[in-house]
């Protein structure tokens, strides 16, 4: 059963903009939301059009993580056996893998709290804004449960392996601030411009050629766990795409024109 209402996906001049709209239950995700928010981003990826992809909440929250009220989520975790629990948690944390392969630049603009796979959920986009009014949580052992929605594997990138530990252990609730000097969070902005700070940055990569923002997004997550030779001959191919592109003698005209480009991705 799909739960659409609470999330939107709005499309302006390349910019998909993905609105968790439950603000009653501070944007907590349902079983069926889960699997919408992987439905949707899995469309900005096959969408041309799309250039970049925005998530965001409503009300005074980003996103609760999983509403463990939910029916469906509650006879889940207490009814099935290991098997069928893993089979459930692939389709829980298919957006997590969606967002993951997204091949196009992707901007959390976090207000208020965001916990558990909310939390994951934020630090799986390229770039994550936060509002002074932002608090973090990986609050999955006060619940008895085990990290997910990416965040082994998200946490020890971002912050290494000790303070990672850290927040997972403790589950406790860091600051907008403290988020920033972790390096969780790029940039803590007002609460009342956290959404126009973020449309302005969504807008600046959305003018931008989409190709060699696709390329450097793989190689930068990727480049971890290849050698430098690796890392080289992928740059050589990478390069050889663009100069295949029109967007390289459009990128070059406009720099001599002085002007700003115009982009097809093609």
């Amino acid at each position: 059963m799909a739960d659409e209402e609470h999330l939107r996906l709005d499309r302006d001049a390349g910019v998909a903009t993905l609105t968790i709209a439950r603000p009653e239950k501070k944007n907590a995700l349902s079983s069926a939301m889960f699997r919408d928010l992987a439905r949707f981003i899995e469309d900005v990826a096959n969408r041309d059009d799309d250039r970049v992809l925005v998530v965001r909440g409503t009300g005074d929250a980003f996103c609760a993580g999983a509403d463990l009220t939910d029916d469906d989520a509650d006879g889940k975790m207490t009814g099935l056996g290991p098997l069928e629990g893993a089979q459930w948690m692939r389709e829980i944390t298919r957006g997590a893998r969606a967002l993951a392969h997204l091949a196009k630049p992707s901007i959390a603009a976090v207000n208020g709290v965001a916990a558990g796979a909310g939390m994951n959920l934020a630090l799986g986009c390229d770039i994550v804004f936060a509002a002074e009014s932002a608090r973090f949580t990986e609050i999955f052992v006060k619940r008895g449960l085990s990290v997910d929605f990416g965040g082994t594997w998200l946490l020890p990138r971002l912050v290494g392996l000790q303070r990672a530990k850290d927040l997972a252990y403790t589950g406790r609730m860091i600051s907008a601030a403290e988020a920033a000097a972790l390096g969780l969070v790029l940039e803590v902005v007002p609460d009342d411009t956290l959404l126009s700070h973020v449309e302005s940055y969504a807008a600046e990569l959305a003018s931008l050629p989409p190709v060699p923002l696709g390329l450097m997004k793989h190689g930068l997550n990727s480049a971890s766990t290849w050698t430098m030779d690796e890392t080289l001959e992928f740059e050589a191919r990478a390069q050889a795409t663009c100069f295949g592109t029109d967007d390289v003698g459009e990128a070059m005209r406009a720099w001599l024109e002085r002007r700003p480009g115009h982009y097809t991705g093609r």
